[in-house]
């Protein structure tokens, strides 16, 4: 096979916190540095419910050697039911001001997409509300104030800890006594040196997630910046969200931001432009078939935004999407029966410096289940995808891909269904030209 030797860059006995590594992201800096995140897995390799934390590793020669880890994140709590978790990395990395975001799920103890409440949680000048019984409370400053706006004898430290002067009365993250709101909040940290260091998280929920949605989420993989067109500059990142809890509804969209990462807005989902049948699809209405879930996207050389979707129709294709207006809304939904799909999330990038506009696209290519990376080459944009090769035969899972400085493609996946372990490997642009 035609590509360099795979390594486990997240697994156990390599140094990190845990046992159980998932979910790739992994991008490259303008100095050079390849910058590897993952999901710390603590009790199992299970969704959240979980304490999961956000670990990364650096590599400064284009994945030859890696870092120690490096604890980004740090969630609360010992056991299954009892933590919180940060889940589903996006990371994009923005060239203007060497700043690398990355969003993720957090969720606090015993809540998992299965099972979180609508709402946002928050006020609309994004303060936590925070209960204890009947009574709710607004997080100020590290201090809880009543609704009525009385102030209370109660401080919550950063690590969701609650005080009465010396006295603990319990932890919001773990839902002990003070409790935060039972849903899912999109969060949103960064850093200014290569993923070195780490910014203090902050939820993005009063911006982005609206009363009517339960569960929101990023990607997960990487965003993009636009390059073109009259959204150039604009950060665009994936997500998906729900609209009730149980029977899941879910559906993808864009959020974007034109301040560098300031403020952020929601775009459209497919499934309010998409039609299905003669009638137009509704986000708070679809059946589980119409679900549009993970997804990824890419800038075609005309500022036009193509999307891949992860979707639960029954043909088990890749579903896609294009939008004229950076991210605010799609058109043209359709699916791509040369693109098989398990119902498992995938990746794809746009090249720089090659003479054809080139995309990849990486995901397990089997409609029965999630078996055979199979890595392809588009030379028009992403429209058509002539060239491929098999990246690993037999368990295939969650992948992430960059450009690393060294010309070669740098890919992040997760190689069986353990949920232990992710691998890097790297290969060479003409070695997928080639095909197999």
């Amino acid at each position: 096979m035609p590509l360099g030797e795979a390594k486990t860059l997240f697994g156990p006995g390599l140094g990190g916190p845990c046992e159980y590594y998932r979910i790739p992201s992994i991008v490259t800096t303008k100095n050079g540095v390849v910058v590897a995140c993952a999901d710390a897995r603590y009790c199992s390799g299970s969704d959240n419910p979980n304490r999961i934390d956000k670990v990364v590793r650096r590599s400064l020669d284009s994945g030859e050697t890696w870092s120690d880890f490096i604890l980004a994140v740090k969630e609360e709590g010992t056991t299954q039911k009892g933590s919180s978790a940060a889940i589903d990395p996006v990371m994009v990395y923005v060239e203007e001001i060497n700043r690398i975001y990355m969003l993720y799920c957090h969720t606090p103890a015993g809540v998992g997409i299965l099972n979180c409440r609508v709402g946002t949680g928050e006020t609309k000048a994004g303060e936590k509300i925070i209960s204890k019984g009947l009574k709710k409370y607004i997080l100020k400053n590290g201090k809880l104030i009543l609704k009525s706006g009385k102030k209370s004898a109660f401080r919550v430290r950063k690590n969701g800890d609650v005080y009465k002067g010396s006295t603990l009365s319990g932890n919001i993250y773990k839902r002990e006594r003070f409790k935060e709101f039972a849903s899912s909040f999109l969060m949103i940290c960064h850093s200014d040196d290569d993923g070195l260091t780490w910014s203090k998280p902050k939820s993005l929920n009063s911006q982005v997630k609206t009363d009517y949605m339960s569960f929101i989420g990023p990607g997960p993989g990487c965003g993009i910046v636009l390059k073109h067109g009259e959204h150039k500059g604009r950060i665009a990142v994936p997500i998906y969200y729900g609209t009730r809890k149980t029977p899941l509804r879910l559906s993808c969209c864009v959020i974007y931001s034109d301040d560098l990462g300031k403020t952020w807005k929601l775009g459209e989902t497919p499934n309010n432009t998409r039609t299905i049948g003669s009638k137009k699809a509704d986000s708070k209405r679809i059946t589980q078939s119409q679900m549009l879930t993970e997804s990824q996207l890419i800038e075609q050389e005309d500022g036009t935004l193509k999307y891949f979707m992860r979707n639960h129709d029954k043909r088990k294709s890749v579903a896609t999407a294009y939008s004229k207006n950076g991210g605010e809304s799609w058109e043209d939904f359709s699916w791509n029966d040369d693109l098989p799909q398990c119902i498992c999330q995938m990746s794809v990038i746009k090249l720089e410096g090659t003479k054809k506009a080139s995309v990849l696209f990486l995901n397990p290519a089997s409609r029965e289940k999630r078996e055979n990376g199979v890595l392809r080459l588009s030379e028009d944009d992403g429209e058509t995808f002539t060239s491929s090769i098999t990246l690993k035969k037999g368990p295939f899972v969650y992948s992430a891909m960059t450009q690393m400085p060294n010309g070669k493609i740098g890919i992040l996946y997760e190689p069986d269904l353990e949920c232990r372990e992710i691998d890097f490997v790297s290969i060479d642009l003409n070695e997928i030209k080639k095909g197999e």
